[in-house]
């Protein structure tokens, strides 16, 4: 704005004083103070438009403070206010790692204490527990000794005789407990004869449970001296243990007849010549039905020792068909050769029957050779 008006000015001067050059007159007074009062007013004129300017500058520099106390201040507020808010933050994790250790603290502290309650009143039950089961123990064991004296007096009337009249099979003797049963089958105070009628019922109930006493109590006999010839039922009782567990097919009865029989096979000859038969033919009729053969060649290697007799015709039978199906046709031929079919028609005539594949020369030499021996016979007669 200065600029403009001084350059005004200029322009104003310089003609005047060209035109006075140029005419070579003096100029009056009056015209000086014309011009004094004009650059006069031109000043104030300036001075005033440097005062608007002024005040304008002002105004603005007043506006711009002011914005910038604003800013200042909304910068500062946003500080503040961050400040504030990571302050809180701060102390609200602080308070909560405060509290988190002291709520730990008192619940291991709590835990505890109420671990310790449990313990003490779970070791207090278990205490009483305890004690319960024991007198319980005690009652069961007096209750299998009453079952057992029960069973005993049930069986006494028929100890001594056989069971001709089926007492085995009436519903007094179906009645028994099974647990007195076995608890007098492994009563070694009380003589054979309670402990094979006790044996023989639970045989009639097709008990799996016998094989294990019956097995003991076999091996016991074994075990004892005892003189045979003073009790010929004690011997066919003996002997009837045996046949029992060839009627219970299970894996237990298949490994306690092959121990039995091993033991026979290496220890005194007069309990061999007693259970020998019995538990040849047990075994093999048990392991036709379980389908095992691995002890064919010790069965086979026995056949020389059987003293078979008129009643074990079916024992016999079972022997030859367990040679048979374990593809062993010497022990069918064994038991030809020696002997073991001589009245007993129809196990030679099984044993021919299952020979007639493996080797029928054999079978028609001793077709030939009975065909001979038989006329013979009716010749002498």
């Amino acid at each position: 704005m200065k600029a403009f008006i001084a350059c005004l000015l200029f322009g104003m001067i310089v003609p005047l004083s060209f035109a006075q050059q140029n005419q070579n007159l003096p100029k009056p007074d009056s015209e000086i103070d014309t011009l004094k009062n004009r650059i006069s007013i031109l000043e104030n004129q300036l001075q005033a438009v440097e005062n608007v300017e002024k005040m304008e500058l002002a105004a603005k520099l007043s506006d711009a403070n002011a914005k910038l106390a604003n800013a200042e201040f909304g910068k500062f507020e946003r500080e503040l206010r961050d400040s504030n808010d990571q302050w809180l933050r701060n102390w609200s994790l602080l308070l909560l790692a405060i509290l988190s250790a002291i709520g730990a603290a008192l619940w291991f502290w709590f835990k505890s204490i109420t671990n310790q309650l449990i313990a003490d009143e779970v070791e207090k039950n278990l205490s009483g527990f305890k004690e319960a089961v024991g007198q319980v123990n005690i009652l069961q064991d007096q209750i299998r000794i009453l079952e057992k004296e029960h069973t005993a007096s049930v069986l006494e009337s028929s100890v001594h005789a056989p069971d001709t009249e089926g007492r085995l099979y009436s519903e007094t003797v179906k009645a028994l407990p099974d647990d007195g049963l076995l608890d007098l089958i492994g009563d070694k105070t009380r003589g054979l004869d309670f402990r094979y009628k006790a044996a023989e019922v639970l045989f009639v109930k097709k008990n799996p449970k016998l094989v294990s006493p019956v097995l003991e109590l076999l091996n016991s006999i074994v075990d004892a001296d005892v003189n045979w010839d003073d009790d010929d039922d004690l011997e066919w009782r003996s002997s009837r243990l045996v046949n029992f567990l060839g009627e219970l097919h299970t894996q237990e009865t298949y490994e306690g007849l092959t121990k039995f029989l091993n033991r026979l096979l290496t220890e005194d000859r007069k309990y061999k010549d007693l259970f020998l038969t019995w538990t040849v033919f047990s075994l093999a009729r048990v392991s036709v039905e379980l389908n095992k053969g691995d002890f064919v060649s010790v069965l086979r290697g026995t056949v020389t020792d059987l003293k078979v007799l008129y009643y074990q015709e079916d024992g016999l039978k079972v022997l030859a068909e367990y040679f048979h199906k374990f593809n062993e046709p010497g022990g069918v031929k064994e038991i030809l050769t020696n002997g073991l079919t001589d009245e007993m028609l129809d196990v030679e005539t099984q044993c021919l029957g299952l020979l007639q594949k493996h080797d029928p020369d054999f079978v028609t030499e001793w077709k030939a050779r009975k065909a001979a021996a038989n006329t013979e016979t009716e010749e002498s007669s």
